[in-house]
């Protein structure tokens, strides 16, 4: 009977360090996506103040950008002109609706979507998007960023 008890005593043990471990992912992952939300929340400050530079310093310095029917955009000051094409083509905001976060150490990833939108309200543009995040000097950063967009293809 004493056998039992210990073995019971130390699944419980185990059992509670490893929920407390849950829970401190839990934490952590809760802290990895207000911080995503906050760089999501300066991306689109920047796309409605018309600003490439605000956009672009929510970029690490080596980041990498991929955007439909285009070859790959790095480094931020090729993103930050990128995305100045992007504001002059008339698009003067974006909503993004994060789905999901998950991290490990200094990188994170990010699934959403986005909805681009014109001057006069209308949708330009609406689809999805995945995000690496990179801790850089205690500041998440976009390093890698892909998107396509869920409009039917124009007819020819």
């Amino acid at each position: 009977m004493r056998h039992y008890l210990g073995i019971a005593l130390v699944v419980l043990v185990a059992a509670a360090a490893g929920f407390a471990g849950i829970r401190r992912l839990s934490a952590q992952e809760g802290s990895v996506r207000a911080a995503i939300e906050a760089g999501n929340k300066k991306f689109v400050n920047g796309m409605s103040k018309g600003d490439a530079s605000i956009i672009g310093s929510a970029d690490t310095a080596d980041g990498e950008a991929f955007p439909p029917n285009s070859d790959v955009v790095r480094g931020r000051a090729a993103i930050e002109k990128m995305w100045k094409s992007v504001l002059d083509s008339g698009i003067t905001g974006i909503e993004l609706a994060t789905t999901e976060v998950e991290s490990q150490g200094p990188l994170a990833y990010e699934v959403g979507t986005y909805v681009m939108k014109l001057k006069d309200g209308k949708v330009a543009d609406r689809g999805k998007y995945c995000v690496v995040w990179k801790k850089v000097n205690g500041q998440w950063l976009l390093h890698r960023d892909i998107w396509t967009t869920s409009l039917p293809e124009a007819k020819k």
